[in-house]
């Protein structure tokens, strides 16, 4: 009987096909740790040089040198050898396999009876290897697994083989709790159901998920009434096998609610419901970016909506917005047209019509129809007007911004034109705007350096005793290259770039410091641009021009059209009221060519009335001019209010203005416009010619 070489123990050889070969000689090539047990004496009486090997590596929790394993207790492999040693001492027990704890190590140990020839088992053969490494990694996926479950997502996992579903977390059974009333299966059914429950087209969801080439893959799928957000990821194994679809989803009912209002908000105009200026922007340059592309952009401006919106209020102002925007979607439903609203009373259409007589004939239709009255509460109904601006691409602009410029300059046209109307672009109205910016940069050059500006003023004369009551300080502008403008084309330009408060505020300053130097003490009129009032500038600039100049309150005349309390009636009056609260005296000039002009009488406390000239000139041919002359004459008389007639040229217009009893007038006949002595000089050198006379004392 051959002995093993390192113990000494004598194994029987067994036969096979390379000859006898011992028990020994197979275990010392074996992989893994292989020991014998005497169970007489509970030692150790074989160990292979892998277990010897394994023992070096935990020898520091061993607490034995491996290389002296042979002939030591097996208690040592154990924390309690009592109950090892009962373990081995009953066969049936056998075979027996436990996993092992040393420090840091973990050993997985398998236990077999080696019975004798006598069949009597006296030896027990020992298997075993670390396990460290599979005990850490099953303990990780312990804890991931655990991490999953208790992840705030819903979590599952497919076999890409069957389709069904091979792992839910507890996050997924809570939530499909929720919706499981729409899905053909409860909850906690889905474990092994076919993913196909959550998908209206299987076939495709199985074709997605099949290949890893599809993933990761975003999409949202409609339950019932839910919305579920899913996620479908590739899950893969160490050597990058597919091994299936991982699936994280969420309900994102109330989310996508959230993010359709969002994008109602962002895109739409809240009031109207019509696409807004930023989606507005979007399309027309999404259309213009198209080779080929040609459209019809139309500007719609409402013409006296700020006075529906100021006199009625905002609810009435937006209610009738709301019927502007029905009005507009009616008839601009051809294909391819798009309303939008811009902001306030402003919109816009693009429409694939671009031959002008078709727009023309469009932009008619869109007029009348907005310019029809407008339901409101009760049986009373509003009535406003519309202008529009048109432009044509590629014709007038192939960029977003050089079409919206001209169907601007358009617009402005129309409203130049008198309001109610529209204008088609042209190249004249570029020229006229590049005027006007011109005159508008040296109009602001010239309120920096007042070298330019002058006052003229014109007496109003007191019918009676035949003196100067007044003097009305009227603008004038002489540039060095064009010579005078006329104030009818640089005001609007004033006006429109705001610049008429600041040129209203120096007219004041110099009119008050003129006036404080006549001997006369005449009053001195200065006119306001409806501008001008409604702003919060008018007041503090009045007060400021009297405290400078000394001039005492009641000898200002603040003069006001009809028209410029349209703009904001409630604010321009609040300012009128602060100047006659500081004693400086308010007229209403123009009277009877606006639209309520008693009303205004009736809401403000005017210390005079200037009837406007056009029915001064031509109350001499016509009657009916004459007894409009005599109904303000007759109407002031009895409101305590001086009436003033402009625009007496004529003998016979003075004749018939005392005749219809008319408290003072003026006019070419008594007296031009004139500078001060200070400037004639100084616009005689513009013109080589003297002025007129100046008409200060």
């Amino acid at each position: 009987m051959k002995r093993c070489a390192s113990t000494g123990v004598a194994l029987a050889p067994a036969e096979g096909p390379l000859g006898p070969i011992s028990f020994s000689q197979i275990c010392d090539v074996m992989p893994i740790g292989v020991m014998t047990c005497d169970l007489a004496t509970f030692t150790i009486d074989y160990a292979n040089p892998s277990s010897i090997a394994l023992l070096h590596s935990i020898r520091g929790t061993l607490g034995i040198d491996p290389d002296r394993i042979v002939g030591t207790s097996i208690d040592i492999f154990h924390p309690n050898p009592g109950d090892q040693r009962d373990l081995l001492s009953q066969p049936g027990n056998l075979p027996h396999k436990t996993r092992m704890r040393f420090g840091d190590e973990w050993l997985d140990l398998s236990i077999h009876a080696l019975p004798g020839p006598d069949g009597r088992v006296g030896r027990a053969l020992l298997v075993w290897s670390i396990a460290t490494a599979e005990v850490l990694k099953g303990q990780e996926e312990y804890r991931l697994l655990r991490m999953i479950d208790d992840m705030p997502v819903a979590v599952m996992t497919v076999d890409p083989a069957t389709y069904r579903i091979t792992y839910i977390n507890e996050t997924s059974k809570r939530t499909l709790s929720q919706i499981e009333a729409h899905l053909p299966i409860k909850a906690r059914d889905l474990m092994g159901a076919s993913i196909d429950v959550f998908h209206r087209h299987p076939t495709h969801q199985r074709r997605l998920l099949a290949d890893p080439a599809n993933l990761p893959h975003h999409a949202r799928i409609k339950v019932g009434p839910e919305v579920l957000d899913l996620q479908a990821s590739a899950v893969r194994g160490t050597d990058g096998t597919y091994l299936g679809p991982m699936l994280t989803w969420s309900i994102v009912t109330q989310q996508v609610a959230a993010e359709a209002r969002i994008h109602q908000l962002a895109h739409y105009d809240t009031l109207t419901g019509l696409a807004n200026r930023s989606t507005f922007r979007e399309r027309l340059e999404a259309v213009l970016a198209r080779e080929g592309s040609a459209l019809g952009l139309l500007f719609i401006d409402l013409d006296g909506f700020k006075v529906v919106n100021d006199s009625n209020g905002h609810l009435v102002g937006d209610a009738l917005l709301c019927q502007v925007a029905d009005r507009l979607r009616a008839l601009c439903d051809q294909p391819g047209t798009v309303v939008s609203r811009l902001g306030g009373d402003e919109f816009a259409v693009t429409t694939p019509l671009t031959e002008p007589r078709a727009l023309a004939a469009f932009a008619d239709r869109l007029i009348d129809a907005l310019v029809a009255p407008y339901p409101a509460e009760g049986e009373r109904s509003l009535e406003v007007g519309a202008s529009i601006g048109i432009a044509v691409a590629p014709e007038h602009g192939h960029e977003p911004e050089a079409l919206l410029a001209h169907a601007d300059m358009a617009l402005y046209a129309a409203k130049a034109a008198g309001k109610r109307t529209y204008r088609l672009f042209c190249a004249e109205m570029e020229t006229r705007m590049r005027d006007r910016l011109r005159i508008e940069a040296k109009l602001r050059a010239a309120l920096t350096s007042r070298d330019e500006l002058f006052l003229f003023y014109q007496p109003i004369i007191d019918v009676r005793t035949c003196t100067v009551t007044a003097r009305e300080g009227l603008i004038r502008w002489h540039q060095p290259i064009r010579g005078w403008l006329s104030p009818g084309e640089f005001i609007p330009v004033a006006e429109e770039s705001r610049l008429i408060c600041d040129l209203g505020a120096w007219v004041l300053r110099r009119a008050c410091e003129d006036a404080a130097t006549w001997a006369d003490k005449a009053r001195v009129a200065v006119n306001v641009s409806p501008r001008q009032l409604g702003t919060g500038t008018l007041a503090p600039a009045v007060l400021e021009a009297l405290l400078a100049s000394g001039l005492p309150p009641d000898r200002l005349e603040i003069e006001v059209t009809e028209s410029a309390l349209l703009n904001d009636e409630k604010a321009g009056l609040a300012d009128l009221r602060r100047i006659r609260d500081m004693g400086v005296r308010v007229a209403l000039d123009d009277f009877g060519t606006g639209f309520s002009s008693l009303a205004h009488l009736r809401a403000f406390p005017f210390d005079k009335i200037k009837i406007d000239g056009s029915f001064v000139r031509d109350a001499v041919a016509r009657p009916d001019c004459a007894a409009i002359v005599g109904v303000v004459a007759d109407l002031g008389r009895r409101l305590g209010v001086t009436t003033v007639a402009e625009g007496v040229e004529t003998q016979a217009h003075l004749d018939l203005v005392i005749a219809e009893g008319c408290s003072e007038v003026q006019g070419y006949l008594l007296g031009r416009p004139a500078p001060r002595e200070a400037d004639v000089a100084v616009i005689e050198g513009f013109t080589g010619a003297r002025p007129a006379r100046s008409a200060v004392a």
